[in-house]
Formats: C-alpha cells, structure tokens, sequence
C-alpha cells in the first residue's frame, strides 16, 4: 500500500471520526467524504482508487441495502411504486432539463451538466459519464455535493414529513 492509499485512509477515518463527535447525521458517509476530500485538495495527493476497491464497496454497499430487505416487502412495494415511478422520472426530467440548460449557459458540456444533474450512485454516473466522455472530476463533485445536502438535510425534513402527516392524521 503507497503512502497516497494510507494518508487517504487515515483522513477518510479521521474526517468520520470527527463527523460522529460533531454529531452530524450519517457521520461515516459524510464525515469519510469530507475527509478523503481534504487529502485530495489539501494535501495534493493523488490517488485513484484501484478498481477491485471500487467493486468491493459496490459489493458491501449492495449486501447491506440487499440485508434491509424483509418479508412481505415486495407487498408493500406495490402500493408505492406507482407514485415512487413518477416521482422518479420527475426528478430525472428536471436534471435532464436543467444539465441541458447548463451545458448551453456554457458552464459545463451538456453530457457532463446531464450526468451531474440526474439521481444515481456516484460511481455508476461516473463510469455512464466515461463512457460517452463527459468530464467525470465535475460529475463527481456535483454528485458528491448532491449527496452531501442530501444527506445533511434529510434528518430534518424527515421531521417536518412526520409532523405533516401527524397533522394530516389529526384533521382527517
């Protein structure tokens, strides 16, 4: 293992273990981020995650979602998914939409604006953004700042959704 690989590692923890200490919601994703990010742009290193890494965190991340399935789920899946369909397709409409306005306000390509702008895992847009060229360093940066807002924000509107339907449960 090269030094980049260990002072990557060792930021990526450090960055989660004071993400936990700040409390900061889904400290390991964010704080990791944060901290690999640091070492990327602080410290200069250069580094590129070796492809067998990439597939194993791929691998670990599907194996704990695959984990959270339980019986009778594909039940409760057919009574969302019309409405889950279209909000999906909303979402991936306005990203389209406004990549493309992007991509002709000139501030990115219109391929790299689209793959930015849509939902997806970051490394499955990244390697969708390689294969038809567009500039994957913007695409992840977007991506990454998508999911550290998102993930940022999510506690607290998940508390203002369960007010609302306290309240909508109350008045009906």
């Amino acid at each position: 293992m090269n030094a980049g690989v260990v002072i990557v590692l060792v930021c990526g923890a450090a960055g989660a273990t004071l993400a936990c200490l700040l409390r900061l919601p889904f400290w390991p994703l964010i704080g990791s981020i944060g901290g690999a990010a640091t070492a990327r742009l602080v410290a200069g290193v250069e580094l590129d995650v070796p492809v067998p890494w990439q597939v194993a965190a791929q691998l670990l991340a599907g194996t704990v979602v695959g984990l959270a399935i339980e019986p009778g789920m594909l039940r409760e899946l057919r009574t969302v998914l019309a409405p889950g369909l279209i909000v999906v397709l909303a979402v991936i409409g306005l990203g389209v939409g406004w990549g493309v306005l992007i991509g002709h306000l000139g501030t990115a390509d219109v391929a790299t604006a689209v793959f930015g702008m849509v939902p997806g895992g970051v490394g499955e847009m990244l390697a969708s953004a390689t294969a038809v060229g567009a500039d994957t360093a913007v695409v992840a940066a977007m991506h990454i700042a998508r999911l550290v807002v998102v993930l940022s924000c999510l506690p607290l509107l998940i508390r203002f959704a369960r007010a609302f339907a306290r309240r909508w449960d109350d008045a009906g």
